[in-house]
């Protein structure tokens, strides 16, 4: 099927964004420690967590789209059944 192997592809593409905005927000974490030392730490301790968001709510989506791709055959191949 063409569309799991788009979405595969969508998936790769859209964790790039993922993973450089949470390096991102690390580097800066460690940048505000000198100056701001709890606004650092929930910087450097919230990257993970942003990216592990991002990726399940990317995840999500992706399945999200699979699945209604996956559904519009099933109807597909019932109406034709029938």
């Amino acid at each position: 099927m063409i569309t799991t192997r788009v979405v595969k592809i969508l998936y790769v593409l859209a964790l790039i964004p993922i993973t450089l905005f949470s390096l991102l927000m690390a580097v800066y974490g460690m940048a505000w420690l000198d100056d701001s030392a709890a606004l650092g730490l929930m910087l450097l301790l919230g990257s993970p967590f942003a990216w592990l968001f991002g990726v399940f709510a990317t995840r999500i989506a992706m399945e999200f789209v699979v699945n209604q791709f996956k559904i519009s055959e099933y109807l597909r191949a019932i109406k034709d059944k029938g």
